[in-house]
């Protein structure tokens, strides 16, 4: 039974018969990801592990191909293997295949490779980083990011051409790689890729006329010393707020609509005060009383950069095997047209 299992793995036949229902599987199913992008839309934006838990298993009825064509793909590798095996333990007597086998070498590591990414990588999009800001590596909470300058590259009409960003990569506080990246020049660092994807603006807070100072711009943080010997400092900013029934100031969204201050407001001789200041209305009297006479302006806004954070640990593995069949295919040209030109084989063409 042993060796009538060998056998068959080792057979061309097995290799044609997974290749070819694997090709047709594909096939099919790639018109059920064209008629279904509320189920397959995502499929590129993660790892097939995490796509098959969120919409693969929950959508039997048009994802059941998925698995079958995998599992003709990982049986196409193990019968690669298995050949690669028996041609290894017969390589004095069959060294002239060296090229064919070493392509066979490669797409066994190849298929390692992806399933091992699919089970143990990741795909991060949407991460957002503002000049000088740090943000922890999704689930590689010893990694962090941090954006040291972006330069948006725009065209006449405004449109995005590239974004050149600074990035930072550090392990456990310490630094491990920084490099200009670029929308075709990624970090890359042991598996992990980190690819600028857009940019965009928010707004932070807002400039203000105040007749004794000029133009002043105030942001959470800022602090401003009055006259008085008192002071004012800001707490929070809502592009867009609006008031809870139980006087609660609620957030809307990151666009301007209402938006709001929160302010606290010291003086020497008073209980410090904190309250919301509505631009879209009156100066809270405490303001008024402390000789704060502003008038909003304009919003200020913040150049945010948008990366996708990517982890594939058999990249590495994958590239070997690239370079394995890269390998076999010129060795195999070169053994044909050797073969052809002693009369070992029949002329094409």
């Amino acid at each position: 039974m042993g060796a009538r299992l060998w056998s068959l793995f080792c057979s061309l036949k097995l290799a044609i018969v997974l290749a070819s229902l694997a090709t047709l599987l594909v096939m099919g199913g790639s018109l059920a990801m064209h008629f279904n992008p509320s189920v397959f839309g995502n499929l590129d934006g993660t790892i097939m592990a995490a796509w098959w838990r969120q919409s693969g298993e929950t959508n039997l009825s048009m994802t059941w191909w998925l698995p079958l064509a995998g599992s003709c793909l990982l049986l196409l590798g193990i019968n690669s293997l298995c050949c690669f095996i028996d041609w290894a333990r017969n390589w004095r007597r069959r060294w002239r295949k060296t090229g064919e086998y070493l392509i066979h070498s490669g797409f066994v590591l190849v298929v390692i490779a992806y399933v091992w990414g699919s089970v143990a990588g990741f795909r991060s999009e949407g991460n957002q980083l503002t000049i000088g800001e740090t943000i922890s590596v999704p689930h590689m909470p010893e990694f962090s990011l941090k954006l040291e300058s972006f330069e948006p590259v725009l065209n006449n009409d405004g449109r995005p051409l590239d974004m050149r960003n600074t990035l930072a990569l550090y392990r456990d506080g310490t630094p491990v790689k920084k490099t200009v990246s670029r929308i075709n020049h990624p970090l890359i660092w042991g598996g992990l890729t980190v690819i600028p994807s857009s940019f965009g603006q928010f707004p932070t807070g807002f400039q203000f006329h105040w007749p004794t100072r000029g133009t002043v711009g105030l942001e959470p943080g800022t602090s401003v010393e009055l006259p008085s010997g008192g002071g004012l400092r800001v707490l929070s900013f809502y592009p867009d707020a609006a008031l809870a029934a139980d006087g609660r100031v609620l957030r809307g969204g990151d666009r301007i609509g209402n938006p709001a201050l929160e302010i606290e407001l010291t003086h020497p001789y008073r209980d410090p005060w904190r309250g919301w200041y509505f631009l879209r209305g009156r100066l809270p009297f405490p303001l008024v009383e402390a000789g704060v006479h502003i008038w909003p302006m304009e919003p200020i806004y913040r150049s945010v950069s948008i990366v996708t954070i990517n982890r594939d640990p058999g990249s590495r593995l994958a590239l070997g095997g690239g370079i394995l069949m890269g390998t076999g295919v010129l060795l195999a040209m070169i053994s044909f047209y050797y073969k052809r030109s002693r009369g070992d084989r029949p002329q094409v063409g």
